[in-house]
């Protein structure tokens, strides 16, 4: 079985999970206010810098960028819906 080499793969898994990621912060608009819309595409925005910053100095952690984002997104949905009644 080959083994995966995230060193060539990880930033493109990355954009990949970006790609992901901005389609499911666009679509909170279904239930969030703009303004927490907003704060999730802040968070994809510094997701997008950090992957472009690391795909040539650590390339292997760029891959575990977007599920990074997917928990921040996750944690302000909650945060949402808990304190703010969304």
């Amino acid at each position: 079985m080959a083994r995966l080499r995230l060193s060539r793969s990880g930033p493109w898994i990355a954009v990949g999970g970006l790609v992901c990621l901005l389609w499911i912060d666009l679509a909170s608009i279904l239930f969030a206010p703009w303004w927490g819309v907003a704060l999730m595409l802040l968070v994809w925005l510094v997701c997008a810098v950090l992957v472009l910053g690391w795909s040539r100095i650590h390339p292997a952690r760029t891959a575990f960028v977007p599920l990074v984002g997917l928990l921040a997104w996750a944690g302000v949905v909650a945060l949402g819906f808990g304190a703010w009644g969304w």
